[in-house]
Parts: structure tokens; C-alpha cells; sequence
């Protein structure tokens, strides 16, 4: 009798062992118990966007602009007239209501009213007050600032020292024209179109 049941106990404490990685499921119309493998979806790890930050020239005022190196920029930051920053999205043209934009930096979420910006290329924009504390957090951000609008997909953006150089010239109100540097192509006004990237 007790030969009989040891492998039946076996197979119990088999069973136990993998309670982990199994869930039973109701009893099909046979009477049969049904297993399914529990399915643990594998959290993607968000990489920064391919690209670069750069200094450039829109409506022959400061701005910084990040994107790949010859291409229209993804994103860019730029003064506004009262020292405060614009947070300016390119390539989205939402159809319909505008959504929010979401900024993350760290563990710090905003959602901030966007509006359409006129250019060569579709933009929202959302401003911030001079005295906003996320205009701190994206000075001195030493992760990825994700920036997420309706369903499109997060544009993780890198840190850069010009990200905070650019903010606090916007702050002391060094927002004019960029000084001219050999190598530099000469300013035509139109937005986000002037690069001044390292080794150009």
C-alpha cells in the first residue's frame, strides 16, 4: 500500500514545486483540469531616442533642438519673452481636440497644456513659468526626460550640460542671437534649421 503511494506523492510535491510557474484552470466539459503556463510579460527597458542635442537659431533666437544629426529635430527647448522655457514637440499634428503633453524627469510627472506652433513642420508647444520647479528638474536631470503626447510613442530624450546651460541663459535673459563660430552656418531665421553640433 505505501509502495502504491509514493509515486502519487511524488508527483504531488512535483505538482507544489511548480505552483510558481503554473496556474490551474476550471475543469473542461470532460472533467479534465487544465494547465496554462503563466505568461510574464517581459518589461522593455525605454533607450533614449538616436540623436544628438545642438545649439540652433529659431526666429533668429536661442534655442537648443534634439534630433539626428542632418534631420529635423525631434524636440527643442527655447526662452520664451518673459525668461520662462518652451517645450516644443516636432513632427506631431494631432487631429482633433490637442491632447496634454506628459514630461517625466526622474519620478516627476507634469501634464501641460499644449498648443500648435506655426513652422515648416507640425509642433506642440507647452510653456513654463520661469519659477516652475520642473524647470529645475530638467536643468539638472541626470536620467532620460521621457516626453509622451496622446497615443504616440515616448520620445525618451538624453541628459545634456546644454540643456542646463540653455536654462539658465533663458533665466538671466542671454536669449539673443547665437555668437557666430567658424564652421557655423550662417542664420536664415527659419526654425530649427541651423545646427551648431560639435565637429560640424
Amino acid at each position: 500500500m505505501i509502495r502504491n503511494a509514493l509515486p502519487f506523492a511524488l508527483v504531488l510535491l512535483a505538482g507544489c514545486a511548480r505552483s510558481e510557474e503554473a496556474n490551474l484552470m476550471p475543469a473542461d466539459a470532460n472533467g479534465s483540469t487544465r494547465i496554462a503556463e503563466t505568461v510574464r510579460p517581459e518589461r522593455e527597458e525605454q533607450e533614449p531616442a538616436l540623436g544628438e542635442w545642438r545649439e540652433t537659431l529659431q526666429d533668429d533666437q536661442r534655442a537648443i533642438e534634439f534630433g539626428p544629426r542632418g534631420a529635423p529635430p525631434l524636440f527643442s527647448i527655447r526662452c520664451d519673452s518673459r525668461r520662462g522655457i518652451l517645450l516644443q514637440r516636432h513632427g506631431l499634428e494631432p487631429a482633433g481636440d490637442l491632447p496634454v503633453m506628459l514630461v517625466s524627469v526622474g519620478s516627476e510627472t507634469r501634464r501641460l497644456a499644449v498648443t500648435s506652433g506655426e513652422g515648416p513642420l507640425p509642433m506642440l508647444r507647452a510653456s513654463l513659468n520661469a519659477s516652475d520647479v520642473l524647470v529645475a528638474s530638467l536643468a539638472r536631470a541626470a536620467a532620460p526626460i521621457a516626453i509622451r503626447i496622446g497615443d504616440s510613442p515616448p520620445l525618451i530624450l538624453p541628459t545634456s550640460p546644454l540643456i542646463a546651460t540653455y536654462i539658465g541663459q533663458c533665466a538671466s535673459g542671454a536669449s539673443g542671437a547665437l555668437p557666430a563660430r567658424a564652421g557655423d552656418a550662417p542664420a536664415n531665421g527659419s526654425a530649427s534649421t541651423n545646427e551648431a553640433g560639435p565637429g560640424d
